[in-house]
């Protein structure tokens, strides 16, 4: 389900079939303790995290591409559960293989999509996905901690092109650029006999002393 229409109904998509959304009644929901039986007891709309639902509709869509069955094709979606924060999805293909391909899924379901190569680390692409209606906002997600496992991002609601630091709504307090990489840590100078951490990307030059910029005269 993806809202409720002006007369009651329940909009909603279906990841399997990649049709556009619809309106149902709410009657046709299944409870959700049945939406997740390997052979639900009859046919009908159950309930799913958006992390599910965006995994089974891309993962439906490359299939289809490639005409062959993927099990591996999306590595990993990571969602926040307020269904407004929108969030990332890791594929394990280039994007000029499948990225057109997911995107035009995604539109489908409602949403925007666009490649988020700061989030790829080897083989494959990433992208960057949010309701339609949210599009327009910063498309920045909060930096992922090295264990993904748990992760849910939240994102950016400034407009796109803001200058203040990144900011939603629902955090209720505004973060720092933390989209940059990982810095140093090695032990800086801060002042007369005061150590620091070094503030510096990690792996910059040696020649380059440690420094913590946050205390640099």
């Amino acid at each position: 389900m993806t809202g409720r229409s002006t007369d009651g109904g329940l909009t909603v998509v279906d990841a399997a079939t990649l049709g556009r959304a619809r309106t149902i009644p709410p009657s046709a929901l299944r409870p959700h303790e049945a939406s997740y039986r390997s052979r639900p007891a009859r046919s009908g709309y159950g309930p799913a995290s958006e992390e599910v639902f965006v995994h089974q509709l891309l993962d439906a869509a490359i299939c289809k591409a490639l005409g062959i069955d993927e099990p591996d094709a999306v590595v990993y979606v990571r969602a926040h559960s307020d269904w407004a924060s929108g969030g990332l999805a890791r594929l394990a293909y280039e994007y000029r293989e499948i990225g057109e391909v997911c995107v035009k899924a995604l539109e489908r379901a409602g949403y925007g999509a666009e490649s988020a190569p700061d989030h790829v680390s080897g083989y494959g692409c990433a992208l960057r996905f949010r309701r339609q209606d949210r599009q327009r906002l910063c498309p920045v997600l909060e930096k992922p901690p090295r264990d993904l496992e748990g992760w849910e991002p939240w994102s950016c609601d400034l407009d796109r092109d803001h200058e203040e630091p990144h900011h939603n709504v629902v955090m209720r307090y505004r973060w720092t650029d933390d989209t940059a990489g990982n810095p140093c840590g090695a032990w800086a100078a801060r002042g007369p006999g005061r150590l620091g951490s070094c503030t510096l990307p990690a792996g910059h030059p040696p020649a380059q002393r440690h420094l913590d910029e946050q205390f640099a005269g």
